[in-house]
């Protein structure tokens, strides 16, 4: 350092501080110094070059104190442009702390750095090129980048000043912007494959590190350097290096390591001589690397042998990767926690190897033992290895260890190891019967660190397999009586006690009561969420065996203490269940078991993706019960039935959509017809509906009517809110069958209309920009990703190309859509966009399947859905950018709010960069009023009906148009409308042949602040067939007579 020590002032001033005994006193002689050197800077008498960098490194102490010297920069970069050693060194060094690669004072010595790197005087070279490897940032990289190299490619230059070129480089690359290529591939390929048949181990050293950069982001063009690099192993392996670089008897050892690693960034060598050189030398790094009890030279060795295993796996050579196997597997029974932990993670990276995967299994009694060591982290590596290492063969046993080791298992990595198992579990299943075992055994020992999505895929698997009910429903009895009462294990044996415990009880193996007091035992300390399931399961029991007197006092007991609870949902189901077991039939109906489960993607393996970070295989992964065909599994008894609709989210029940279908409805507050809002309660509440996380058995989700209790003995009411507004209160039936759990009836008052929304002007088919302006159609998506809903996002622009048209009718796929579930929404010669929708009481399940057709990406896509009053939406993340011949899927959940007349819609827009073409459109979604309508849970007299039609008054609430001859035939109406939701009515008396009557009820609400209503529906088709055919339409609601008229008149002409 130039003598540093020789500055006595400098000693002088570093003693004085540390002789201060207080903060105060070291300030107080600071500001002394500071003052001082401020003085000696400003003054007019010139300073010696001993005095400049006496007080430049005081400063520079001073600094590294934690004081402001900034007003020593200046003084600094004039040091650098100094012609003498001593000065440059001091002001190098100062500018190093005082400056950083952002500040601006960094370009005072921007010039004085680039003299000093195209002298010849080297020791002003390695200055310069040590400043620009610390401080440069992406200005010098712009600026110095090129004499930089100038220095590395000149062969006079000594190969010390060649090494810091090297590295000096390395950190210019990694400054300089993304898109800058500043190391040509096909020059610096042959340049640097020139350069490492240099004989200097440190130029080597300087020259594989620079290339481990380089190949790292890009190893295109660079392959010429491979056959040098195993070169230079080979050269190490033969120790043909000086003894300077000789390391506990190991040639390089850092340089063999930087050499190994580059080799993983390319493919395998492609030159039989080259690739058998490099296994000869992988090979005897494997085969020669016997631990001895110097700790230094293990750590080399080691260094250079996970290297070379890496190596291996890239060869993909068996003999190789088999030697790395066994080497790391005496690595596992060492006592240094690094190396087993090193060995466990190279251990897991060779597993993965489908080639090796049984010669690691080999070690598994070894891996094993890992689980138990006293280091949490290589616990934690050990189970990701026996997961990556599991195999059909062998998944029992590890399963079985897994379970045996939860009990034992660190908290931190309970949750980890939970899922791991269930995952394979899942993925390998040897048979169904140990799947179940398995995982009751699992929920049993988790505890609170099992999650729902365990008994989510129990269940679901166990409803799709006949076989398996009375199995798990014994395995579930069985494990309740060994006292686990975890919070996931208790869902799991009520949900399956629940659906299959009577054919248990009517096996003669244990009795409804006893499986009933084995789940009352655990209800009192259950959440709320357990407890309504658990009620359901209640309800399901006495409805199976209502001639047991026991089982119903029990059963009774409960439901009559949760009656009165606080909780609203507890209470309402217990209430509505009361009722209904005093109605056996309407009980019957009501309580249903729940159909089959559609297959599709695994919840494990979601939220095991989710907690990695990664994206799941889903074709290694998929779990092998979900790989069965359609056919494999048997149909439950009493006929097959088809799969019920899903909303397409995870660990939603399949019953949801259901429950009108199989006449499951929540029957409370409809029986009067009425347009009140019905009380929440689980099929009805918009939450259990349309949140991803509803549960199986939650929210009566579990095919049971939760009011049916509710029901009158007559139904004179069912239309009575249908009379005109201000008419007289319906006539109340008679006293002795009156519901006690019925709200009161009341006059119905029309709700005022909701205003539509207005229909958007249709902008053009496409908006085509020339495409020679990119900058322009850049700027639109940036206006469209700063206000979406704007109304420049999709704006007209100058004539340009051709104009992208759909090739088909739009019209007509809209038309189609309305009836049906899927179908295509849109397609162009670029695009293509299909949708699949899923109906659940007011909210419609979307998912908008955008297609590329084109050769090249489409950029700047944009798909947004405007606000409306009418719909609440929720739309996932839509893609930027759309790669060529892929699709992507984007979900979209519309909750209907209140009637409507406009049909929502999406704005759809994406630019073809090769053409220069840009869409811009405008998609009306099939979201009719039809697609809100359900039948009612109860049957309709048909004089009923002819009584409330005549009481509704005219328009607005009642409202007649003629079809023409496009009317359909009476046949085709009574096949349509049923799928619309509208339950047809028998002929009245009197009435002609070619007459239709239906009843519905439109589903709004439930979101947004809004309260969910449900609108009775009157529908009159007369003159079916003939030119006088008319439409009557009559509601408690204008602005749903209108809408739903609309959407008749759409769908049936």
């Amino acid at each position: 350092m130039a003598r540093i020590q020789n500055i006595r002032g400098l000693k002088a001033y570093i003693q004085d501080i540390r002789n201060c005994s207080t903060k105060e006193q070291e300030k107080e002689r600071v500001d002394k110094e500071l003052g001082k050197i401020r003085k000696k800077y400003t003054s007019d008498k010139a300073m010696t070059a001993y005095d400049k960098r006496k007080y430049m490194w005081k400063l520079l102490y001073t600094r590294l104190l934690g004081y402001d010297v900034d007003f020593g920069v200046k003084n600094a970069s004039d040091l650098v442009a100094a012609s003498g050693y001593a000065e440059k060194q001091v002001g190098y060094v100062a500018c190093s702390v005082f400056l950083n690669e952002k500040d601006e004072f960094l370009r005072l010595v921007i010039n004085s750095v680039r003299n000093d790197l195209i002298s010849r005087n080297e020791a002003f070279q390695c200055l310069a090129l040590d400043f620009i490897a610390n401080v440069g940032g992406s200005e010098f990289s712009q600026l110095l980048t090129g004499d930089v190299m100038n220095v590395l490619a000149n062969g006079a230059t000594r190969p010390v000043v060649r090494k810091k070129a090297a590295l000096c480089l390395l950190r210019l690359l990694r400054k300089a912007p993304p898109d800058a290529e500043i190391m040509q591939p096909e020059v610096w390929g042959v340049r640097l494959a020139t350069m490492l048949e240099e004989r200097d181990m440190g130029v080597l050293l300087g020259l594989s590190t620079l290339l481990l950069g380089v190949a790292s982001r890009s190893y295109e063009g660079y392959e010429a350097c491979v056959p040098r690099i195993v070169r230079i192993l080979e050269r190490c392996k033969q120790r043909d290096v000086s003894q300077d670089y000789t390391y506990y008897g190991l040639a390089s050892t850092w340089l063999q390591v930087k050499c190994l690693r580059v080799l993983q960034y390319f493919p395998p060598p492609e030159e039989p001589a080259v690739r058998r050189m490099l296994a000869d030398i992988v090979k005897r790094i494997l085969g020669g690397s016997e631990p001895v009890k110097n700790v230094n030279k293990n750590n080399a060795v080691h260094a250079i042998v996970f290297e070379a295993v890496a190596v291996a796996i890239s060869l993909e050579e068996p003999e190789l990767m088999a030697m790395g196997v066994a080497l790391l597997a005496k690595f596992l029974s060492v006592r240094e926690p690094n190396l087993k932990y090193l060995a466990l993670e190279n251990m897991a990276r060779l597993a993965e190897v489908p080639a090796v995967v049984d010669t690691v299994n080999r070690h598994q009694k070894t891996i094993l033992a890992c689980l138990r060591d006293g280091d949490v982290s290589i616990r934690r590596r050990a189970l990701d290895l026996l997961f990556i290492m599991c195999t059909p063969s062998n998944s029992a046993e590890i399963v079985d260890e897994l379970l045996s080791y939860l009990t034992l298992a660190d908290y931190s990595m309970r949750e980890e190891l939970v899922l791991k198992t269930a995952v394979l579990a899942e993925r390998f299943l040897p048979s169904l019967e140990w799947y179940v075992d398995s995982m009751l055994t699992l929920m049993e020992r988790a505890g609170d660190s099992a999650i729902n999505d365990l008994w989510h895929s129990v269940v679901q698997l166990v409803t799709n397999n006949p076989q398996l009910h009375v199995y798990a429903a014994r395995r579930c009895a069985e494990a309740l009586r060994r006292g686990a009462s975890y919070e996931v294990f208790v869902k799991c044996t009520g949900y399956i006690l629940g659906e299959y415990g009577p054919r248990l009880a009517a096996a003669g193996e244990v009795p409804l009561l006893e499986q009933f007091k084995l789940l009352q035992e655990r209800f009192v300390a259950a959440s709320p969420e357990t407890k309504a399931l658990l009620l359901t399961v209640y309800e399901k029991f006495a409805v199976a065996e209502p001639d047991n007197a026991a089982l119903k006092v029990a059963v009774d007991a409960v439901l009559e203490r949760y009656a009165a609870t606080l909780d609203a949902e507890l209470a309402q189901r217990a209430v509505e269940y009361r009722g209904l077991t005093t109605r056996r039939a309407v009980a019957a109906a009501a309580v249903q078991p729940l159909p089959k489960w559609e297959k599709r993607t695994s919840l494990l393996l979601r939220r095991l993706a989710e907690k990695e970070g990664e994206d799941t295989d889903e074709a290694r992964e998929r779990p092998a019960w979900m790989n069965l065909p359609d056919g494999a599994e048997d149909e439950a008894a009493g006929g097959a039935s088809a799969p019920p609709p899903s909303l397409g989210l995870p660990g939603t029940a399949p019953g949801i959509a259901t429950a009108a279908a199989n006449d499951a409805a929540d029957l409370l507050d409809l029986l009067d017809f009425s347009d009140t809002p019905p009380k929440a309660n689980g099929t009805a509440s918009p939450g259990a509906i349309a949140s991803p996380a509803a549960e199986p058995g939650a929210h009566a989700t579990m095919g049971v009517a939760l009011a049916a209790a509710t029901a009158p003995a007559t139904v004179m009411d069912l239309l009575s809110s249908l009379g005109s507004p201000g008419s007289a209160a319906p006539q109340q039936p008679p006293a002795a069958a009156a519901n006690p759990f019925a709200p009161e009836l009341l006059p119905e008052v029309a709700s005022p209309p909701v205003p539509a929304r207005a229909a958007p002007t249709p902008p053009p088919a496409a908006v085509v920009r020339p495409a020679a302006a990119p900058a322009a159609a850049a700027a639109t998506v940036m206006v469209a990703a700063d206000d979406p809903f704007g109304a420049d996002v999709f704006a007209a622009a100058a004539a340009g190309p051709a104009p992208i048209q759909p090739v088909g009718d739009v019209a007509a796929w809209f038309h189609k859509l309305c009836t049906a579930s899927s179908g295509i929404l849109y397609e162009d010669q670029y695009m293509q966009v299909g949708i699949k929708s899923q109906v659940a009481g007011p909210t419609v399940q979307l998912v908008l399947f955008l297609g590329n057709k084109h050769s090249e990406a489409l950029q700047q896509v944009v798909l947004v859905a405007p606000p409306s009053p009418a719909f609440a939406f929720q739309m996932g993340p839509v893609p930027q950018q759309l790669e060529p011949k892929k699709q992507v899927q984007v979900s979209l959940s519309a909750t209907c709010l209140a009637p409507f007349l406009a049909t929502p819609a999406v704005q759809l827009g994406y630019s073809v960069p090769g053409t220069g073409q840009v869409l811009s459109r405008s998609l009306d979604l099939p979201l009719v009023a039809t697609k809100f309508c359900a039948p009612p849970p109860v049957e309709v007299p048909a004089p009923v009906f002819a009584q409330r039609w005549q009481q509704v008054a005219g328009p607005p609430f009642k409202l007649t148009e003629r079809l023409g001859g496009a009317a359909p035939a009476k046949a085709a109406a009574e096949a349509l409308l049923p799928a619309l939701g509208f339950r047809v009515l028998p002929a009245m008396d009197g009435g002609s042949g070619d007459a239709l009557s239906a009843v519905c009820v439109f589903q709004c609400g439930g979101a947004g602040g809004t309260q969910l209503r449900q609108v009775p529906c009157m529908v009159k088709l007369e003159g079916l067939g003939t030119p006088a055919a008319s439409l009557a339409v009559a509601t408690a609601d204008a602005t749903g007579t209108n809408a739903i008229k609309q959407a008749l008149k759409l769908v049936v002409t």
